[in-house]
């Protein structure tokens, strides 16, 4: 079902969508919102919301507005407002943010802190 629902995610509100065989070491910068479904390695900092697609590997720190994740993330997560977690997503870092929603079947290998 939740990859049911990274499937209804209109993408042509989104300027920015780094495909299945796009993999990038570094730091990606982005005012507007992305959505990632390769593999990014390093730090990603965005302005709007980023979405991390269900076969999407990101090694990387992230510093956003808003997060959802359908995806595995090896890194901490600092978000504005709200972050969503939907299976099969496995996270192992550390999470801040206002707003948390895990659902059943995801996974968490760190600390959250709700500030």
């Amino acid at each position: 079902m939740p990859i049911d629902e990274f499937n209804k995610i209109d993408e042509e509100f989104f300027d920015t969508i780094l495909e299945e065989d796009f993999s990038f070491e570094g730091t990606i910068k982005i005012q507007d919102s992305i959505i990632i479904k390769g593999h990014i390695k390093g730090k990603i900092e965005s302005e709007g919301t980023v979405i991390i697609g269900p076969n999407s590997i990101v090694e990387a720190d992230i510093f956003s507005k808003k997060l959802q994740c359908f995806g595995k993330i090896n890194g901490n997560i600092v978000v504005q407002n709200e972050v969503s977690f939907h299976p099969p997503s496995i996270i192992n870092g550390d999470i801040t943010t206002k707003s948390l929603n895990f659902e059943k079947g995801s996974i968490l290998n760190g600390k959250v802190k709700m500030s």
